[in-house]
């Protein structure tokens, strides 16, 4: 284990953290990383975050460094089987590798909370930093037939 992964926790993302999570998503980075390349209104948002702590089909998790929120880490249930990932961390962190620990551990995290075979991540396919750190954490480019948008890569990491 690096000193960096050491650096990184989750946390179950709560209901203090709308507001942040808010801001995060609107930012330009977020955005211009993002697969809608657009804004959320607030309103929008706060039943989608009410939903996302209340319900039983998405997990988020807050990405902390030395105590510190950098980003979330968010797992969707797609069926039984299997769960879609998104994860951002703020720019002031990104490129430092943070995020394939963040993944990792995440991963790791919803594979013992959920009964699931396998983790899709669905990337733009002109973000080559994101698909290198799901690859690096050992997700394999595979078809995810209708989960993906078109113009993405489809990655998935199986249960081991």
């Amino acid at each position: 284990m690096s000193a960096d992964e050491r650096t990184i926790t989750l946390r179950p993302a709560t209901m203090d953290d709308r507001e942040m999570v808010f801001r995060w998503r609107n930012d330009p980075f977020v955005v211009g990383h993002g697969s809608s390349l657009r804004e959320i209104e607030w309103e929008d948002h706060k039943s989608w975050f009410e939903n996302t702590i209340f319900g039983g089909s998405r997990k988020m998790f807050i990405v902390i460094e030395q105590g510190n929120p950098i980003g979330q880490i968010r797992f969707d249930r797609q069926d039984l089987q299997a769960a879609v990932v998104s994860v951002y961390l703020l720019q002031a962190f990104a490129g430092r590798g943070l995020g394939v620990h963040a993944i990792r551990i995440g991963c790791e995290e919803i594979f013992e909370t959920w009964e699931i075979n396998k983790v899709i991540a669905c990337v733009r396919q002109d973000n080559l930093t994101a698909r290198s750190a799901f690859l690096k954490t050992g997700f394999r480019e595979a078809d995810a037939a209708g989960t993906c948008p078109s113009k993405h890569f489809s990655l998935i990491l199986a249960r081991r």
